[in-house]
């Protein structure tokens, strides 16, 4: 793989509702879910990384206080996901081939990342979506250029969803055989049978 310089935001700004209680701070593999996260990316060479706080964001910021991470906090997190990653977006100062967009509550591990990075290395895809049995999931990673675009995002046009079906004939669908891929924990329920999954895949392995 060429060397190609990736950043990554990651988003942590919500208020959990569903769960009833923050999921950046539940336990994942032995450790808190947003450390988890934090050292995937690290671990696939993304770099810089914007983690995107909001609701609880001071409690969440002491957490993370040991990581080399970039830290912004969006005070409009009740307005949506996308304000979020305009906010990360706006801390992308240099020039990258690409921008991982990926939320706290959707683990995946850094071989995955990597599966990705090297996929934007080899074709002129704009957008790399990771799919599992033709399941798509994430994270997304989008290229680098397409970086002033993704600051024009709200959820009045449907957010990232919006850039995703401007781009939708320059989309690469990677198979990357791994089902974190299609995890969403938003609920006391998904989080236990995922978090029994993950564990049980790390046994296997």
């Amino acid at each position: 793989m060429k060397n190609i310089k990736t950043a990554g935001i990651l988003l942590a700004a919500g208020r959990s509702s569903r769960m009833g209680q923050l999921k950046a701070l539940l336990p994942w593999n032995g450790k808190m879910l947003i450390h988890y996260q934090i050292e995937q990316m690290q671990q696939a060479g993304i770099d810089p990384m914007i983690v995107v706080l909001g609701f609880q964001a001071e409690r969440l910021l002491h957490s993370i206080a040991g990581y080399e991470v970039k830290t912004v906090i969006n005070e409009n997190y009740n307005e949506g996901k996308s304000s979020s990653i305009r906010k990360g977006l706006m801390e992308i100062q240099e020039q990258v081939d690409g921008i991982f967009i990926s939320a706290v509550d959707q683990p995946v591990p850094f071989e995955v990342l990597i599966k990705m990075k090297k996929d934007l290395a080899s074709n002129k895809a704009a957008v790399i979506i990771p799919t599992n049995e033709n399941k798509r999931g994430h994270p997304i990673l989008f290229r680098g250029s397409l970086h002033k675009e993704l600051l024009n995002i709200r959820e009045q046009t449907k957010g990232l969803r919006g850039v995703i079906h401007a781009y939708q004939d320059q989309i690469t669908y990677l198979e990357v055989n791994d089902s974190s891929i299609l995890f969403n924990l938003n609920r006391p329920e998904d989080y236990l049978k995922k978090r029994q999954e993950a564990s049980n895949e790390s046994i296997r392995n």
